[in-house]
């Protein structure tokens, strides 16, 4: 059967782009019984990437997202080579197995590894046991039955290396037992490859593997090399942050926890306590749980006329740190805002301007978790 995709990926770190809906690949999750091995996929990817975008079945959101009153306004990036020439280029074309290829991908990963190249990322396939050589299926049928890959090796792996047509592009690929991984560029599998055999990926970093495996259906997170937001990085690399996608029609959230090293929580904590108040028209930042509560508190007992008042009187009163932002007035001045977001958000201020940005940092069980919610003013 055929079937369209639609792929969106945002440019460099603009990742979260790509959680908003703007990367669409529509797939459909198998049922249990259809499932292949158990992959660690994350014991694949190299643990020097920026960040990794991880869902079960983006297909979910593809549907979602365009009913959202916030979709036209988001839906303005710049397309991922990889993904719109591979995924979307080529899978409108193909009918793959009676299933079709939507019944061979349980898993979809992203790794980015060069914010100033759209070509810098690897795809990684959760495969179902049928789902191995639909890759070259699909490049046959694009591109033509004669398409052949050269085949290279690298440290005993093989990886096929596809011409892709008349364009300037090759496609390498490296193919495993239950998965795939494909990439423009062959020094970026080999990197894969060094990741498996060395034990240098993101399942062996001490700090990414503090980060809790999905469980439920349908998500969608990002993983970065960041801080909750940069303030509380304090030059610090070794971090990372979860941001998980929740949508609903006016409101988008963004969900997770920091991970950083045990050694460094205490002067995290103190950078979040030492965090300055700002309080001035459509701009608030308090931080201290004892000043968190008490700005609340205050805010639920006076009158709600405004979106800015609901969304600050709808955070949690047990938060150690809250901000809440019009986006426009930040878009008009974000050098004075950019150490309160992460860089995702920040470096693309302009698409946010409709949204009121309520944002918490509360401490659990001895680290940090946040929230991002961005409310459509329109």
């Amino acid at each position: 059967m055929k079937f369209r995709t639609i792929v969106k990926i945002g440019v460099g770190l603009s990742v979260l782009l790509f959680c908003l809906g703007v990367a669409f690949y529509s797939f459909v999750s198998l049922t249990d019984a259809e499932k292949g091995k158990d992959v660690d996929m994350f014991a694949l990817i190299p643990d020097d990437c920026y960040g990794v975008l991880d869902t079960d079945n983006i297909g979910y959101y593809t549907s979602e997202f365009p009913r959202t009153s916030y979709a036209i306004d988001l839906d303005t990036i710049h397309h991922s080579e990889l993904i719109k020439n591979i995924l979307t280029g080529i899978t409108q074309y193909t009918s793959v197995n009676t299933h079709g290829l939507s019944n061979q991908i349980q898993r979809l990963m992203i790794s980015f590894h060069n914010s100033n190249s759209t070509k810098d990322v690897v795809a990684y396939f959760k495969l179902s046991s049928s789902g191995s050589g639909f890759i070259g299926d699909i490049l046959k049928q694009r591109y033509g039955q004669n398409i052949s890959p050269k085949v290279e090796e690298y440290r005993g792996k093989k990886i096929e290396i596809y011409p892709l047509g008349k364009t300037a592009n090759f496609l390498s690929v490296l193919s495993g037992d239950g998965y795939l991984v494909i990439s423009y560029h062959k020094l970026l599998i080999e990197r894969v490859i060094d990741a498996i055999k060395d034990g240098t990926s993101l399942s062996d970093d001490v700090v990414f593997s503090n980060h809790k495996v999905k469980k439920s259906a349908n998500y969608l997170t990002f993983y970065g090399r960041t801080a909750s937001f940069p303030l509380l990085s304090g030059g610090q690399t070794h971090v990372w942050s979860e941001f998980e996608l929740h949508l609903n029609s006016d409101v988008l959230y963004l969900s997770g926890m920091m991970y950083e090293p045990d050694s460094c929580m205490q002067e995290v904590k103190s950078r979040l306590e030492e965090i300055p108040t700002l309080s001035e028209d459509s701009i608030l930042i308090i931080s201290g749980h004892e000043k968190v509560d008490s700005c609340i508190t205050n805010a639920m007992s006076m009158p709600r006329n405004k979106i800015f008042d609901e969304c600050l009187s709808n955070l949690s009163r047990d938060a150690s740190y809250i901000m809440v932002a019009d986006m426009d007035k930040v878009a008009q001045t974000p050098e004075l805002y950019a150490y309160y977001f992460p860089g995702f958000i920040r470096d693309n201020i302009d698409l946010f301007r409709s949204f009121i940005m309520s944002s918490q940092v509360t401490e659990v069980n001895g680290r940090f978790s946040h929230i991002y919610i961005f409310t459509y003013k329109d």
